[in-house]
């Protein structure tokens, strides 16, 4: 069980500032346990140059290393591309159940590239803070915390059994695009029949969890509440490693102890509304943001 954080600058203006933050990114999934699979042709971050407008500069493969990796594995592609304009650092991500050895994930379930941080122009040196949790069964990453549209969020939770403990069944994908608005979620079965069931985009859909009533306060005593994610495999089944919490109540960064799955109590950390909303309102006032494992 890994955690990382790290404040460093986002600057996407020239070769090296691409070579900067992309391999920054590169290390940080080593760091927290994820293992780079040998595929060809991968980006080497000595060489790479700054791709152009809407373009790929290269990509990695990486995969879970946990105790389900064996019967129900997990892969990811990261690309590290250029968005829109020159200065505007792009990181989209695919996930699915293997690889072909060159690049290519494979699998029925299985995302398209998706786009998980938003696109901004970022010359500035100002440090941005990023977070970044690697536990069995779960990933989650909040990166460059207030870099204006350009911070993003990435989850990927496990399925799990009554205890809490990480199963093979499916799993569940968010990832941001930087606003409170603005989430998207997607639930995957490893389990046969393997499903990738529809990407949701759109706040009616994209809720993990329920704010009741929408109170601006949670408060029990001296106590807030988080609350319980959800996912589909199809059947409705809880998620261990994502809650939320009102973004009055509980600072980014700030760390909370709560038992969503099972009797024993873990350790969260809460991250940015730009990260995105928990439920189906906005993670400002009396919405919901996201929390993630932090173990």
């Amino acid at each position: 069980m890994t955690t990382s954080s790290w404040s460093t600058r986002l600057r996407h203006d020239s070769d090296a500032t691409f070579r900067e933050w992309g391999s920054e990114f590169a290390t940080m999934w080593a760091t927290v346990g994820l293992v780079q699979a040998p595929d060809t042709g991968q980006i080497n971050w000595s060489t790479v140059v700054r791709p152009g407008t809407n373009s790929l500069g290269g990509y990695e493969i990486w995969r879970f290393n946990d105790s389900q990796q064996a019967t129900a594995p997990i892969f990811m592609r990261v690309e590290y591309r250029t968005g829109t304009g020159a200065t505007v650092p792009v990181v989209n991500v695919t996930v699915g159940t293997g690889s072909n050895g060159s690049g290519t994930l494979t699998g029925t379930a299985l995302t398209t590239s998706r786009q998980i941080n938003g696109g901004t122009a970022q010359p500035g040196d100002t440090g941005r803070q990023s977070y970044m949790c690697c536990v069995d069964g779960f990933i989650g990453l909040n990166w460059k915390v207030g870099a204006s549209a350009s911070e993003g969020m990435l989850i990927i939770c496990r399925t799990c059994d009554s205890t809490g403990a990480p199963t093979a069944t499916g799993a569940m994908v968010c990832w941001g695009q930087g606003g409170a608005n603005a989430i998207n979620t997607q639930a995957l079965r490893f389990a046969s029949p393997a499903a990738a069931y529809a990407a949701q985009t759109s706040a009616v859909n994209t809720a993990l969890g329920l704010n009741p009533q929408s109170p601006a306060s949670t408060a029990v005593g001296v106590n807030v509440q988080a609350m319980m994610g959800w996912t589909i495999t199809p059947q409705v089944a809880p998620l261990f490693g994502v809650c939320g919490v009102l973004d009055s109540e509980v600072a980014v960064g700030n760390t909370f102890a709560t038992t969503l799955v099972g009797t024993v109590a873990r350790t969260y950390v809460a991250l940015s509304t730009v990260a995105g909303p928990f439920s189906d309102q906005n993670a400002g006032g009396s919405g919901l943001k996201f929390a993630m494992l932090w173990e």
